[in-house]
């Protein structure tokens, strides 16, 4: 973006230098209440996404947030949208899950979020997944078929809320590139998750987030 454009950031925020360059990277608004940005993405053309995600089943994923400097957070992202936790145990969508090992992420991928378990993810560390989400593609890297359990309809939305499920079943030449889909929106078009507002202030909501990861991320 062009150094102190606005409209280079769709007037969401300001570009700004990055290590003397001449051109920049823009700056996202914050909020006035919490000093978290208001808005994400490469030209803060997102607004801020839902912070936690309640699913049909009751089930909790949160956004994953990263200590940057000190009392500066920011979350993981890939494609310019916030990846999600899952926070629970045992079985989910077929998943025989671990917690103490893997992890269980909502992430998206370009058109699509995925659903995809990473046996061993908790020991992988901060830089791994940064550098894993920066350099990510689904089907490069074969997420879809080794890790990806449940998977959205196309959306362009910067969470996902109002965008339904489905769950992979079988897969082959049969069933085209996604496999077989099982619909986990009931009736179809009601989407998959709530946003329910967090019932504590974001810097809470991001240090009880770190503290139950151990401060891995």
């Amino acid at each position: 973006c062009e150094l102190g454009s606005e409209a280079d950031c769709n007037y969401h925020g300001t570009c700004i230098s990055e290590d003397n360059e001449s051109s920049g990277k823009c700056a996202c608004d914050s909020s006035e209440d919490d000093g978290y940005p208001l808005y994400s993405g490469e030209h803060c053309e997102f607004a801020r996404p839902c912070i936690q995600l309640i699913g049909d089943s009751g089930v909790v994923w949160n956004l994953i947030p990263i200590k940057e400097n000190e009392n500066e957070y920011s979350s993981w992202k890939a494609y310019g949208r916030g990846v999600y936790l899952y926070r629970g145990s045992g079985e989910i969508q077929g998943i025989a899950t671990d917690f103490e090992e893997d992890d269980l992420v909502l992430m998206y991928t370009g058109s699509r979020w995925f659903g995809s378990y990473y046996r061993g993810g908790r020991q992988l560390g901060l830089d791994y997944w940064l550098h894993y989400s920066r350099e990510l593609h689904a089907f490069w890297d074969q997420v879809y078929e080794t890790n990806t359990y449940f998977v959205s309809n196309p959306t362009s939305h910067p969470d996902p809320i109002a965008v339904d499920f489905f769950q992979i079943g079988r897969r082959g030449e049969r069933y085209g590139p996604l496999g077989e889909l099982i619909p986990l929106s009931n009736p179809p078009g009601s989407g998959s998750f709530t946003c329910p507002g967090l019932n504590m202030s974001i810097n809470d909501f991001v240090l009880q987030t770190l503290e139950e990861r151990g401060g891995s991320y």
